[in-house]
């Protein structure tokens, strides 16, 4: 396993060498360190939300989902078409209130809107308590990745302590725009390992795909119907998409990137070409049910997967030879740093510019937030690491309902693009009643209807409740609204 493990740390320097590089001869100041200097054009703006968005949840995750489960896997591409279609509307909104009214972070447009430090500040905490424990998730999976990877040469352990050792160099020195060129590498091995094991795969174990659904169809029907092996229905699948959908970008560290982009034109243009990244994730989901098929019909390859998210992986270094396993163990551990580097920095963000300055010390200067906000990252990212090594199970229950509390943040975002009557308090309850919703159903045994996912319940309870409240609560200040309707139009 030395090739393989040679070409996955080889991949992490020269990655690494490149994000320093990014930030070299750049000035240092807030603008430029969390938000790249709004200079993201459409390639790197591109690579730079793909990377971000497909973390190691697409090379483990899928494959997983669609060995263990079936056909509910379809919720990830669902999922997808609507949260782009949606962004095609509001992205470019949000950049063009960021560029013109200079917010460097999600929180700092929702405090604006509806009038309330404190309100942003609950929001940038909200988003941080989400934001670790899926930052948690990217770790473990690097470590898990390059684990599998190397035949168990190397321990998850030390692979996550070298990885993100990387992760926090090249985010310190440089910020979003050392992010963001090293997402411009890690979206190419991400783009080539992903699209070509659902080639690879299927060849090898049947000669092509058509056995794989034969065999599948044979033995094990329901994986290839809804509900499925795991017992999810049209219904659940519905509104799981959708709830990933309109939540897709309320995440902290993707909105943020938003503001990156140097223009209206770029976020649009992405917009309509973000969607054929989403394609790589076929091949990946093939692999997950051509494992499914395999494991059916050879009790011993069956035996040798211990974990359902773990079937690609082992199958990869068990059946093919270790440059292919090396090349594939770079593309996940890209996946998973490329998602882990944006929650790293967005998380420093929020703390230094969202909880500290805006509430508690709003005479600190920009410079000065910088700073906190860079010192924060090596902070940030050993308090994710010692939770993935000593807890590994300790968050899992927020992890969980990552999507669903992220998207009640949909409302305050959606209706201060579009709409003129909400009030603070409106949005306040409503949050907090979406959120309870959540907590309720997953949590303290309260039946769903009819299936729903409890993000998707939460979002309904959230609009009504802000809705109602808002008809009779005092209104936002004309100056506000009129500032908000001449800076978007």
């Amino acid at each position: 396993m030395t090739i393989s493990i040679a070409i996955i740390f080889g991949w992490l320097i020269v990655t690494t060498v490149v994000g320093v590089l990014a930030g070299r001869n750049q000035a240092f100041s807030m603008e430029n360190y969390f938000v790249g200097g709004r200079s993201f054009g459409t390639f790197l703006f591109y690579t730079t939300a793909a990377a971000e968005i497909y973390s190691a949840f697409a090379f483990l995750g899928l494959a997983g989902w669609a060995y263990s489960k079936g056909m509910s896997i379809v919720y990830a591409m669902a999922y997808g078409s609507i949260a782009y279609g949606l962004y095609f509307f509001i992205g470019p909104r949000i950049n063009r209130l960021g560029s013109r009214l200079k917010y460097i972070s999600q929180p700092d447009f929702i405090a604006d809107r509806y009038e309330s430090r404190w309100l942003g500040v609950f929001v940038a905490f909200i988003g941080v308590i989400f934001s670790i424990p899926y930052l948690q998730l990217q770790i473990m999976g690097a470590g898990m990745i390059v684990q599998l990877a190397s035949g168990g040469a190397i321990s998850w352990q030390i692979a996550v302590i070298i990885s993100f050792i990387a992760a926090v160099i090249f985010v310190y020195v440089s910020g979003l725009r050392g992010i963001g060129w090293t997402n411009f590498l890690q979206a190419i091995i991400m783009l080539f390992g992903m699209v070509s094991i659902g080639f690879i795969f299927p060849h090898k174990f049947f000669g092509g795909t058509a056995k794989v659904w034969e065999i599948l169809q044979e033995i094990k029907p329901n994986h290839l119907t809804l509900p499925d092996s795991a017992g999810l229905g049209i219904f659940w699948v519905a509104s799981v998409s959708l709830i990933c959908g309109l939540g897709f970008w309320m995440w902290p560290h993707i909105f943020t990137a938003t503001y990156a982009a140097k223009s209206e034109k770029v976020v649009r243009r992405n917009a309509t070409i973000l969607p054929l990244y989403s394609l790589t994730m076929i091949p990946i989901m093939v692999v997950g049910f051509t494992c499914a098929a395999k494991a059916g019909i050879d009790p011993a390859f069956a035996g040798t997967i211990t974990k359902p998210d773990h079937a690609m992986l082992i199958a990869l270094v068990n059946n093919f030879p270790p440059l292919l396993a090396g090349f594939i163990g770079a593309g996940g551990l890209a996946a998973s740093i490329s998602t882990s580097s944006g929650l790293i920095l967005t998380s420093s963000n929020l703390m230094a510019r969202n909880v500290i300055q805006k509430g508690f010390k709003p005479e600190m200067e920009d410079m000065a937030v910088a700073k906190l906000g860079r010192a924060l990252v090596p902070v940030l990212t050993v308090l994710a690491v010692l939770l993935a090594i000593f807890a590994p199970s300790m968050l899992v229950s927020l992890l969980l309902v990552g999507y669903s509390g992220v998207t009640q943040f949909f409302p305050a975002v959606f209706l201060g693009l579009f709409a003129k009557w909400p009030t603070k308090a409106g949005i306040v309850t409503g949050l907090l009643a979406g959120l309870a919703t959540v907590v309720a159903i997953k949590f303290m045994g309260v039946p769903s209807p009819m299936g729903l996912h409890e993000g998707f319940v939460g979002l309904i309870v959230n609009f009504a409740v802000a809705a109602v409240v808002s008809s009779f609560t005092p209104k936002i200040s004309p100056s506000t609204i009129d500032r908000f309707e001449s800076t978007l139009r």
